[in-house]
C-alpha cells in the first residue's frame, strides 16, 4: 500500500512552472510602484526596529524552523514572521504572494519554483542576492539555474533533476539488461520493447499532466539541443529536438506508454509494479522508496538522450529564494535569513529522507551521504553535480500560455501523434505567444 503521505509529497514536487489562470494577467497590473530595495550594510540596521515577512512551501518547513531560530541567536531583537500558506504547491505559492501584493502586503523574501524565476523578474523586478553573504561550503555551480541575464536572482535551495527510474527486477525478467546501461532514447525503446514482450502490457510512463514542460526541456537540453532561443522564442524545432521529444509517440506506437497523463498516477503504476519505467524527479526518490519498500529492486539512472553522450545540461526542478522587499534593512535581514536557509544544517532538512532534493551546501551532502539513510537511490539523488540550467526561459508574461501550448503538444505525442507536425505546430504557436 502506498503511504499517506505520498499525495502531499507529490504536491510539493509537481506542476512547478504553470501560473494558474488569472495570475500572470493581473499580477502585473496590481505591482506596486516601489522599487524593491538594495540590502543595506546589515551594521548599520536596527534589528529592534525590524520585522521581516517570508512566503515559502511547506516543504521547507524544517529549514525555516532552523533558519529562523539561528538568525535570532544572531539578532534576537528582529522579528521574523514566517507561517506558510497550507500548500507545497508553487502555484498556489506565486496566486498568493501576488494577491498579498495586490493588498499592499508584498513579503521580503519568497520561496519560488524555478520555472517561475522569469516570471518574478520580468514583473516585480527583485534584487540581486548577496551571493558573498553565502557559506564557502554552498554549491555555487547551481547559482546558474537561479541567474537571469547574469545576475543571480534567486538563491537556489532545494534542486531536482529530471530522472530514470527503472525497476530492475522487470528487467531481470525478460532478460533486457541493466538499468545503467540504458544511456539513449533507443536503448529505452529496446529494454521497454522486452519487458512488455515478457508481461504483455505497456511498461514505461512519461506523464504530460503536471511537468511536461520539464520534462521536455530536459529531452530537448539532454541531447544538446536549445529549448528556449536567445531571442526568446522557441527552440526545440530542430530535427534532433524532435527525435528527442518523439519518445512519447514512439512507445505510444509501439504500444510501449501506458497514456497515464497524471503525475501520482504514473508514480502509483511505478510502485505497484505495473511501470518497469518513470520519467520522474530525483527529489521524489525518497517517497517513492518508502512506497516500494523491499517489493522489486530498482534504481534512478541519468535520463537517456538521442545519442547518449551530448552531456547536454538538463534543466533545474526544485526551488529557491527571492527578495522583494522594499526596504534596504529588511533586505538585508533577508539576505542574512537565505545564508541561514543555506547552511549545513538547514540543507541537510531540506534535503534529507522527507525530500530527496539534490544538496545545495557540501558539508551537507557529505552528511547525508556517510548516514544510514544513503541507500543506493538516495545515494543517487544526494551525489548528483552535473551542471543545471534555468527551468524554461521565456518570458514571464507568456508562462501560462507556454507551459498550455507544450503540454497539449506533450500530451498529443503521448496518444500517438506525429512528432514532427505535433512539435512544428507548437514551435509555431509559441512563436506567436512571445511575439505579441
Amino acid at each position: 500500500m502506498m503511504p499517506n503521505r505520498l499525495p502531499l509529497a507529490l504536491g510539493a514536487l509537481a506542476a512547478g512552472s504553470i501560473l494558474l489562470s488569472g495570475c500572470a494577467a493581473s499580477s502585473a497590473a496590481s505591482a506596486p510602484e516601489a522599487s524593491v530595495a538594495a540590502a543595506a550594510n546589515i551594521a548599520d540596521c536596527d534589528p529592534a526596529e525590524n520585522t521581516i515577512t517570508a512566503t515559502y512551501g511547506l516543504m521547507a518547513a524544517e529549514a525555516m524552523a532552523i533558519a529562523t531560530a539561528n538568525l535570532q541567536e544572531t539578532y534576537p531583537e528582529l522579528t521574523i514572521d514566517a507561517t506558510p500558506p497550507s500548500t507545497s504547491d508553487y502555484n498556489e505559492l506565486t496566486k498568493t504572494v501576488v494577491a498579498d501584493i495586490a493588498v499592499g502586503n508584498r513579503p521580503d523574501l519568497i520561496m519560488t519554483g524555478l520555472g517561475q524565476l522569469q516570471f518574478w523578474v520580468d514583473t516585480y523586478s527583485p534584487a540581486a542576492i548577496d551571493v558573498s553573504a553565502l557559506r564557502p561550503s554552498y554549491k555555487t555551480q547551481f547559482l546558474g539555474a537561479g541567474t537571469v541575464d547574469g545576475t543571480v536572482y534567486l538563491a537556489t535551495n532545494q534542486i531536482s533533476a529530471t530522472v530514470l527510474l527503472v525497476n530492475q527486477d522487470a528487467l531481470d525478467s525478460a532478460d533486457a539488461g541493466d538499468a545503467k546501461d540504458i544511456e539513449t532514447l533507443d536503448d529505452l525503446v529496446a529494454a521497454a520493447e522486452k519487458v512488455t514482450a515478457d508481461t504483455g502490457k505497456p511498461s514505461v510512463t512519461i506523464p504530460t499532466e503536471g511537468l511536461p514542460d520539464w520534462f521536455s526541456q530536459a529531452l530537448v537540453q539532454g541531447s544538446g539541443e536549445t529549448y528556449v532561443n536567445d531571442d526568446g522564442t522557441a527552440g526545440f524545432g530542430s530535427e534532433k529536438a524532435i527525435e528527442a521529444l518523439s519518445i512519447w509517440s514512439t512507445l505510444k506506437n509501439k504500444d510501449l506508454e501506458l497514456g497515464v497523463a497524471g503525475n501520482q498516477d504514473a508514480i502509483a503504476q511505478f510502485v505497484g509494479g505495473n511501470a518497469a519505467f518513470l520519467v520522474w524527479t530525483t527529489s521524489g526518490i525518497a517517497t517513492i522508496q518508502e512506497g516500494i519498500g523491499d517489493a522489486f529492486n530498482w534504481m534512478p539512472v541519468d535520463l537517456p538522450s538521442v545519442e547518449g553522450d551530448e552531456e547536454g545540461a538538463l534543466p533545474a526542478g526544485g526551488n529557491g529564494w527571492i527578495v522583494l522587499s522594499e526596504d534596504a534593512c529588511r533586505a538585508a535581514y533577508s539576505n542574512a535569513l537565505i545564508a541561514e536557509l543555506l547552511s549545513p544544517e538547514a540543507v541537510s532538512a531540506a534535503s534529507g529522507t522527507s525530500y530527496s532534493y539534490i544538496p545545495v551546501d557540501n558539508e551537507a551532502g557529505d552528511a547525508l551521504l556517510a548516514s544510514d539513510a544513503a541507500t543506493k537511490q538516495l545515494t543517487y539523488a544526494w551525489s548528483y553535480d552535473k551542471p543545471l540550467t534555468p527551468w524554461g526561459g521565456f518570458a514571464g508574461k507568456d508562462t501560462m500560455e507556454v507551459f498550455d501550448t507544450v503540454r497539449l503538444m506533450a500530451q498529443k505525442l503521448q496518444s500517438g501523434a506525429d512528432a514532427t507536425e505535433t512539435v512544428n505546430e507548437a514551435v509555431t504557436n509559441i512563436d506567436l505567444i512571445v511575439s505579441e
